[in-house]
C-alpha cells in the first residue's frame, strides 16, 4: 500500500470489488474488522463475499493480505483459492454489523446519535478509525446521490453541513459478543453533568437506558433520573426491577422522589414504598398527602434547623456533621422547644458574631415563611420578591415542616408560564397521550362548534337587513377580529398581574381601570379612523356612523370579557378551565355580531 495519509470512509469501500494477485475477482469487500488495542481502533481482517449458485458464501482475511486499495478495487496479494481457503477468525469490531447505523453516545455534545458512515484514515499498511460521520451528506454519500445534489446546491450557493464525531468522543450504547465487548462505560458518562446523562438517557431507546443507568453508580444514576423530563421519568424506570428503582429512589431527594412516585400508579407506587427503608418511606408518605401545587408538595424536609439555646459554636458543629444531606447550607432555622419557627440565621450572621454567644441574641426574628397549603406561585411569587434562595414552610401550629428551594421554584415559574399559555391557547400544552389529548381539546372543539352554529343562526335572523347593504358583511371580519385580539391582549394583562395570587376588589378594580383607560383610546382611535373609511367606501355617512359605533362598544365588551374571563376561570376545576380562551372568544364573537346587525338595525 502507498505510504502517507489518506482519508476513506467506509461506505466507499464497502461492495468494492476484490481481486487477488493475479487480477482476478474474488469477491466483494463486505465488513472490516477492527482491533481495539492501543488508542484508535485498526484493521485487523477484512469480510469478503460472493455468490455461488444462488449460495451467498462469506470468509475473513487478514489485512495484510491487501497490497493495494484502488479507486475501485481492493487488490491482494495472493490467489483466489488461497483466500477462500482462509479460515481467519472474525473477533473484534466490524464497522458494518456493530456501528453503521447504530445508535451512539456523542460524549462531546452529549446526545444520542445515528452513524451514517465511518471516517477511516489510512496510515501506510493500515486504516485506523478516526471518527463517526452523523450528517445528512453521508446518507446521500451511501446513496450515491452525493455528487450530483453537491452540484445542484453549490448552483444554489447552499451546502449541507458536515458533521463527523472523533472516536475518542464517541461510546457505542452496546456491542456484547463473546470475544467483544465495547459499550459506554461507567468512566466516560462519570465526566459528564448529571443534566447532560439524562438528556442521553431520554434519547436512547428503552433497551439501552437499563443498561446506561446499571452501569452507573447509584448515586449518579438517581441524580441523572431526577433530572429526566417529569414525563419521561415513568417510562425510563418502568423496565426496571422495582428493586433498582427503590434503591434509586432512596438515594434521591425526598421531594424528587415523591414526584416520581406521584407520576406512577398507586399499586405499584405503594409496593416501592414498602421496599424502602421505613425512614426514607415515611417522609415520602407524608409529602405524598399534600397537594402537588402547593408549598408542601414542593418542599424538601431535608433542612438544617437548631434549637435557640444552641451558641454559634454549637451550630457551626452541627452544620459541619449534618451539611452532607441537607439541601442548603444559605439558612440555619431557630426552633423553640416543641418545634416551633422561632427565627433563622445565615451562614454569615454565624461567622460574625461571637462563638459562645447563642443563636437566640443574634437570630433574625422575623421570619418569612409560606403554609404547606399555599398555592405554588404564591410562594414563587414572596421568594422572587424577597430574593430568598430558600423559604421555609410551616404548617398551621408554626411548625417547620421543610423548605422550598430558589431551583425548585425556577420549576415552577416553567410550569405556571405553561399553564398560562394552556388558559390562553384553550388546550393543556403538556398533553401526555392520544386519549388525553382528545379529551382536553373536546370542550375547545365543542365551544367553536356551537359558536360557529350561533352565528350563523344570528347571521341568518338578518337576512333582510343585510341584503340592502350587502357592504356591511365586508366589515365583519374587521369586527370580529378587533374585539377578540383585543380582548385576548387584555386576557393576556390580566394573567400577568394577578399570578398565583387571589386579588382582592380593590386591586381588581384598580386593574379594570388601569386596562380600560388604554383600551377606550384605542377603541375611539379604531372607531374615527374605520368610520371614515367606511362612509367613504359607501358614499353614506349614517354607514360609516353605525360601523363606528359598533367597533367602539365592541372592543370596549372585548376588554371587559377578555378581564372577567381569568378571574372567573380560576374557579373552575377540571378540563373546563383550559376552554378560558375559547369561552372569551365565543362570548365576544357572539356579542360583537348581535351589537353590529343591531346597530345596522336601528340606524340604517
Amino acid at each position: 500500500m502507498p505510504s502517507g495519509v489518506s482519508v476513506l470512509f467506509f461506505s466507499d469501500l464497502q461492495e468494492r470489488k476484490v481481486v487477488d494477485a493475479a487480477g482476478r475477482a474474488a469477491g466483494k469487500l463486505h465488513d472490516i474488522g477492527m482491533g481495539l488495542s492501543g488508542g484508535l481502533p485498526q484493521t485487523e481482517f477484512m469480510v469478503i463475499s460472493r455468490t455461488r449458485r444462488g449460495r451467498r458464501e462469506m470468509v475473513a482475511v487478514p489485512w495484510e493480505w491487501v497490497s493495494e486499495l484502488r479507486p475501485n478495487e481492493v487488490r491482494l496479494d495472493h490467489e483466489r483459492e488461497e483466500i477462500w481457503k482462509s479460515e481467519y477468525p472474525q473477533s473484534g469490531l466490524l464497522l458494518g454489523r456493530n456501528l453503521l447505523d447504530r445508535q451512539i453516545v456523542d460524549l462531546h455534545g452529549n446526545k444520542v446519535v445515528r452513524v451514517n458512515d465511518l471516517r477511516l484514515a489510512e496510515f501506510d499498511s493500515a486504516l485506523r478509525l478516526t471518527g463517526v460521520d452523523v450528517s445528512q451528506q453521508a446518507l446521500l454519500r451511501r446513496l450515491g446521490l452525493e455528487k450530483s445534489l453537491g452540484r445542484l446546491l453549490r448552483l444554489l450557493r447552499r451546502s449541507l453541513p458536515e458533521k463527523t464525531i472523533p472516536w475518542n468522543f464517541v461510546a457505542p450504547l452496546e456491542v456484547q459478543r463473546s470475544d467483544l465487548k465495547l459499550t459506554v462505560t461507567a468512566s466516560q458518562l462519570s465526566e459528564l453533568h448529571p443534566t447532560d446523562i439524562a438528556d442521553i438517557i431520554e434519547q436512547m431507546e428503552p433497551q439501552h437506558r437499563e443498561r446506561i443507568l446499571d452501569i452507573l453508580g447509584t448515586f449518579t444514576a438517581a441524580e441523572s433520573l431526577s433530572e429526566i423530563e417529569p414525563g419521561k421519568q415513568a417510562d425510563v424506570i418502568e423496565d426496571l426491577s422495582e428493586t433498582r428503582v427503590s434503591n434509586l429512589l432512596e438515594a434521591m431527594p425526598p421531594d424528587e422522589a415523591t414526584d416520581i412516585l406521584a407520576l406512577l400508579p398507586r399499586d405499584k407506587a405503594e409496593r416501592l414504598l414498602n421496599i424502602m427503608g421505613v425512614r426514607e418511606a415515611g417522609i415520602i408518605r407524608e409529602l405524598l398527602g399534600y397537594e402537588e401545587d402547593t408549598a408542601g408538595g414542593r418542599m424538601t424536609p431535608e433542612f438544617l434547623s437548631v434549637p435557640s439555646s444552641y451558641t454559634a459554636r454549637e451550630t457551626m458543629r452541627y452544620l459541619r456533621e449534618n451539611a452532607p444531606g441537607a439541601e442548603t447550607l444559605y439558612y440555619v432555622y431557630v426552633e423553640d422547644n416543641e418545634g416551633r419557627l422561632k427565627g433563622v440565621v445565615s451562614l454569615r450572621d454565624l461567622l460574625r458574631s461571637p462563638q459562645e454567644e447563642a443563636v437566640e441574641e443574634f437570630m433574625h426574628r422575623d421570619v418569612i415563611s409560606a403554609n404547606v397549603a399555599e398555592d405554588q406561585e404564591s410562594v414563587a411569587d414572596t421568594m422572587s420578591r424577597y430574593n430568598f434562595l430558600a423559604l421555609p414552610v410551616v404548617d398551621d401550629d408554626n411548625i417547620i415542616k421543610g423548605i422550598i428551594t430558589v431551583d425548585d421554584m425556577i420549576d415552577v415559574l416553567r410550569e405556571e408560564a405553561i399553564e398560562d399559555l394552556s388558559h390562553l391557547g384553550g388546550l393543556e400544552l403538556q398533553e401526555p397521550g392520544a386519549a388525553p389529548s382528545l379529551r382536553t381539546r373536546l370542550p375547545s372543539i365543542l365551544i367553536t362548534l356551537l359558536g360557529g352554529l350561533a352565528a350563523a343562526l344570528l347571521v341568518s335572523a338578518f337576512e333582510q337587513r343585510l341584503i340592502p347593504y350587502i357592504s356591511l358583511v365586508f366589515f365583519i371580519p374587521l369586527v370580529l377580529r378587533a374585539s377578540q385580539d383585543i380582548g385576548i391582549v387584555s386576557q393576556a394583562v390580566v394573567l400577568e398581574e394577578i399570578g398565583g395570587k387571589e386579588p382582592g376588589a380593590r386591586e381588581i378594580a384598580r386593574l379594570v381601570w388601569k386596562e380600560m383607560r388604554v383600551v377606550l383610546l384605542i377603541s375611539l382611535g379604531l372607531a374615527v379612523l374605520v368610520g371614515v373609511v367606511a362612509a367613504l367606501w359607501e358614499d353614506y355617512a349614517r354607514f360609516g356612523l353605525t360601523v363606528a359605533l359598533t367597533l367602539f362598544t365592541t372592543v370596549v365588551l372585548g376588554t371587559a370579557v377578555g378581564i372577567c374571563i381569568p378571574l372567573i376561570s380560576r374557579r373552575v376545576k377540571g378540563e373546563l378551565r383550559y376552554t378560558q380562551a375559547r369561552f372569551s372568544s365565543l362570548i365576544i364573537a357572539i356579542a360583537s355580531l348581535s351589537i353590529y346587525l343591531g346597530m345596522a338595525t336601528a340606524l340604517l
